[in-house]
């Protein structure tokens, strides 16, 4: 990206970025999915605030809800959709028609919510549904998709898509268990070992986010061949909760917050490869 240093550090620095910032996408979409192997994780709340995060570095962002028929991107954004996902099961429909605009210019699309026809789409209706999200994808900087939990069909066509997985867990070992479930579903449509991400969400310290990686890497390593190096880690904030009865993100409402400032670290890593376990290249970069 374009002067990608000095942009980190004004969204740092709580300076808002310039308005020439904003480029005009030249072809190269990056497209994020953030999935979890059960609900609850926060998974939806760590999807939005990137979207918001890349697009106050000046990229043209589209944050799409493919939780189907249960959406709440709009909850957390404190946005109205007239029209949302289902919609694009017309054949009169596109994607612009059912976008709408969100915070520092970013762009929407709603799964809509309590959409029975929705969440049962059949595979050729999803199909068509992300055939005509496909193009439009190509004319954003980055796409972030927040995918239903859980590792049904609606979820996995929605990875496949995508250049980079971002896995949601805790520490419970609920979630531990269905997180192995989930890569274990995904591994066949990964692109390479690294192109998906662990995300160990409201924890209470970046130790205890290792400990809970080198038991999930002691199953997967032995069942799977595969382990989680490239790992990030999110600490358990109150302020979360506060930005989500606001109805705004987190890291508008209170950017220097603990779960804010690992929420920057993530989206710097994206760009730079950082993992956790060291702060250097973060600091470099901001």
């Amino acid at each position: 990206m374009t002067d990608q240093a000095s942009r980190l550090r004004a969204l740092v620095m709580d300076h808002e970025p310039a308005a020439d910032t904003v480029r005009e996408p030249d072809g190269d979409t990056s497209i994020i999915a953030v999935t979890s192997g059960k609900g609850g994780v926060g998974k939806t709340t760590i999807a939005v605030n990137l979207a918001v995060l890349f697009a106050e570095l000046g990229e043209r962002v589209l944050l799409v809800d493919a939780d189907l028929g249960l959406a709440n991107v709009d909850v957390l954004l404190g946005l109205e959709f007239g029209r949302h996902m289902g919609h694009l099961l017309m054949a009169d429909y596109m994607p612009e028609d059912v976008t709408v605009e969100g915070p520092r210019g970013m762009r929407v699309i709603s799964g809509g919510s309590g959409l029975r026809e929705l969440a049962n789409a059949s595979a050729a209706d999803r199909r068509m549904l992300l055939d005509k999200l496909s193009g439009y994808y190509r004319t954003f900087d980055r796409v972030i998709i927040d995918t239903s939990p859980g590792i049904g069909a609606d979820v996995t066509d929605f990875l496949s898509g995508a250049d980079e997985i971002l896995l949601v867990t805790t520490v419970e070992p609920t979630s531990l268990r269905d997180t192995y479930a989930a890569l274990k579903s995904m591994t066949p449509m990964c692109h390479n070992d690294s192109s998906i991400r662990l995300v160990i969400n409201m924890v209470t310290s970046e130790a205890q986010a290792a400990q809970a990686v080198a038991a999930l890497n002691e199953v997967t390593d032995r069942f799977l061949d595969r382990r989680f190096d490239n790992w990030h880690f999110v600490t358990s904030d109150g302020l979360v909760g506060r930005a989500i009865r606001a109805r705004k993100p987190l890291v508008c409402e209170y950017r220097r917050s603990a779960a804010a400032l690992c929420l920057r670290k993530l989206s710097v890593a994206f760009d730079c490869g950082a993992v956790a376990g060291s702060q250097d290249e973060y600091s470099r970069r901001t």
